[in-house]
C-alpha cells in the first residue's frame, strides 16, 4: 500500500512522477483542475490528448499524456462521474483512482498526486469523495510508493488529512506521547471525538514522553485548544454528559447525522485527558519498578 498524505497546495506544482487530471470525456481541456493543468503544462498536453485519445475517454477510465512544462513527468487523465448529471454509482468514482494507479504502474511512476476527483463542477459530495479516494487507494495493489491528495483550500486539506488519519493511522514510536493513544479508540462520546483522538495520536507520533505529568497535561490540552479553537479549561465545570457543549469541526464531519464532526470538550476534560494521564502514570510506575 502506498503512503497516502494530504497536501495543501497547487497540483500543477507537485514535483512527482505523475499528476492526475480530473478530465472530461472529450479530453480537450476544460475548467477547474483540468484547465489549470492544460494552462500550466502548455499546448503539448492538448496535442498529446488529441493524438492519443481521438474519441475521448470513458467515465471511470484513465490514460496518460506528456506533462509538458509541468514539474511532473506525466499527466494521468481520468474522467470522473458527474454527480449533478445523475452519475451516482460510487464504483465509477473508485474506478478512477484504481485505473489511474494502474496507468502509473504501466509508466513505472513511484509518486503520484491526485486532486479530489468529481468534487468540482461535477458535484460529488466531498466527504464521500474523500472516503472513496482513500479507501480505494489503500486497497489497490500498486507499485506506487507515495500518493498525495492535493487540495488548494485549507478546510478541504484538513478534512482530507483527518480522513487519512482515520483510515490509515501513522505508526507511533515507543516512549512517545502518541503511544498513549490506541490505534482504534473506543468511541466514548460524539462522532468528532475519535477523529480528534487520531489527530492527537498522529501529531504526537514522534514526541518523546515528558518527564512529568503536568508537562504532559499542558501539552495535550494546549494542542486540543489549537485544534478545536477553545481552551479545555472553559469546559471543565460543564457536566461530561452535556451535549450542548459540543463543538462542530468541519474537518471531522464524515457527513452522517446531527452529531457528525462534534467534539465534546467536557468528555475530554473529565475522561479523555485523565485516561491519558493514568496511562502515563502507569507507564512511569512500571519503569520505576524495572529501575529498582
Amino acid at each position: 500500500m502506498p503512503v497516502i498524505t494530504a497536501v495543501l497546495g497547487d497540483i500543477t506544482t507537485q514535483d512527482v512522477d505523475a499528476i492526475v487530471n480530473a478530465a472530461n470525456k472529450a479530453m480537450r481541456g476544460g475548467g477547474g483542475v483540468d484547465g489549470a493543468i492544460h494552462a500550466c503544462g502548455g499546448p503539448a498536453i492538448l496535442r498529446d490528448c488529441i493524438a492519443r485519445f481521438p474519441n475521448g475517454l470513458a467515465t471511470g477510465d484513465a490514460g496518460w499524456t506528456t506533462a509538458g512544462d509541468l514539474p511532473a513527468w506525466r499527466v494521468i487523465h481520468t474522467v470522473g462521474p458527474n454527480y449533478r448529471a445523475g452519475q451516482r454509482d460510487r464504483s465509477l468514482l473508485e474506478a478512477c483512482y484504481r485505473r489511474a494507479l494502474d496507468v502509473a504502474d504501466e509508466l513505472g511512476a513511484r509518486s503520484v498526486a491526485f486532486p479530489l476527483i468529481s468534487t468540482g463542477v461535477y458535484g460529488w459530495p466531498r466527504a464521500d469523495a474523500i472516503a472513496a479516494a482513500i479507501e480505494t487507494i489503500a486497497a489497490t495493489r500498486t507499485r506506487v510508493a507515495e500518493v498525495r491528495l492535493v487540495a488548494s483550500d485549507e478546510a478541504v486539506y484538513k478534512q482530507i488529512r483527518a480522513a487519512i488519519w482515520l483510515q490509515c493511522p501513522p505508526l507511533v514510536g515507543t516512549g512517545t506521547v502518541g503511544s498513549l493513544f490506541e490505534r482504534e479508540p473506543i468511541q466514548y462520546s460524539l462522532r468528532g471525538d475519535p477523529y480528534l483522538w487520531r489527530e492527537l495520536r498522529a501529531r504526537f507520533a514522534d514526541t518523546p514522553l515528558p518527564g512529568d505529568w503536568f508537562t504532559l497535561r499542558t501539552l495535550i490540552t494546549d494542542t486540543i485548544a489549537q485544534v478545536v479553537g477553545e481552551p479545555l479549561a472553559n469546559r471543565e465545570s460543564t457536566p461530561w454528559h452535556d451535549s450542548t457543549a459540543a463543538i462542530h469541526l468541519p474537518e471531522f464531519d464524515p457527513g452522517h447525522g446531527m452529531s457528525a464532526g462534534a467534539v465534546h470538550l467536557p468528555w475530554w476534560a473529565h475522561t479523555g485527558v485523565p485516561i491519558l494521564l493514568d496511562r502515563y502514570a502507569a507507564l512511569r510506575g512500571s519503569e520505576a519498578v524495572q529501575d529498582d
